[in-house]
């Protein structure tokens, strides 16, 4: 069976000898496959056996990550210490072909949208395409995206309702946005994933400004130096671990900062946050004042 992922302008075309269940997130962002070539293609088959991941590679989620300069590979597990079950392959020489092992008999662990959108490796998808995977929560506001960034708990969530209840905004996701450049112009992606938040829309907007999050008594707004937001964005996206994906991304970072601006948001969860952050669009312009 063939489908199409759309996700952030991208056409990811899926090649699987199983038809798969669709769930709520993905409803918006998978069809029939459509013509033309697609951006990436994933392609999945099953195989009597898989190798154990090197005692080397990278554990985390159930997952190992491996690398050497002609692939990249993911392993996944049923837990930390179990024997894995499915295998993601990227090859240095097809940077836009991702292969799939997965053994055989154990289609139930994969077959369903969310899997499936969790092996194609956002981050590493859009990297691919000179993009990158923020964890946000991204609404659109007059048709200007705004982007809320911290660490889970914080209030990411939090500030997108306000904003949606005193400013009539939109959240279009309520965990992570994709961020791709086009025509000297970021744009943020609504995803199929979004955390607990369960805001996934497929949608789209040119990025206006980025709000680093931080609770305070009291609501103030502060710009953010290109150096001081890459550093803060920094901890929120990247995974440091891997040395590969830190050298490729940080350009791609430094680009972001340089060209939208960076706030901190230090705020209580009350409507005045929502002033105190348009108090800042208004002065750089990208707000009319009332």
């Amino acid at each position: 069976m063939n489908y199409e992922y759309q996700i952030a302008g991208l056409r990811v075309l899926l090649e699987l000898p199983f038809s798969i269940s669709v769930q709520p997130s993905s409803q918006a962002f998978l069809s029939a496959p459509g013509g033309g070539q697609a951006d990436v293609r994933f392609l999945c088959r099953p195989v009597p056996s898989l190798p154990q991941p090197p005692v080397d590679g990278h554990e985390e989620s159930n997952r190992c990550y491996a690398e050497t300069a002609a692939e990249r590979q993911v392993f996944f597990r049923p837990s930390p210490t179990g024997a894995p079950y499915a295998c993601v392959t990227w090859r240095a020489g097809e940077p836009r072909v991702l292969r799939c092992c997965y053994l055989a008999g154990e289609e139930s662990r994969i077959n369903y949208s969310m899997k499936i959108c969790d092996m194609l490796g956002l981050e590493s998808l859009l990297l691919q395409f000179r993009g990158m995977l923020l964890h946000c929560a991204f609404i659109r506001w007059q048709g200007q995206g705004i982007l809320f960034s911290a660490d889970s708990g914080v209030g990411k969530s939090t500030q997108a309702e306000l904003w949606e209840q005193h400013r009539g905004a939109e959240t279009l996701n309520g965990d992570r946005a994709g961020l791709m450049k086009s025509g000297g112009v970021w744009t943020a992606y609504g995803l199929p994933y979004a955390g607990s938040s369960r805001v996934y829309r497929n949608a789209s907007a040119p990025v206006s400004a980025v709000f680093m999050l931080e609770q305070a008594p009291v609501n103030q707004v502060l710009p953010l130096s290109p150096a001081a937001a890459l550093r803060r964005l920094y901890q929120v996206t990247i995974h440091s671990w891997d040395t590969a994906y830190v050298q490729e991304i940080l350009p791609i970072l430094e680009d972001f900062v340089t060209s939208v601006p960076v706030y901190l948001l230090r705020c209580r969860p009350d409507a005045g946050a929502t002033e105190a952050a348009l108090a800042a669009l208004r002065r750089k312009g990208i707000a009319e004042n009332e």
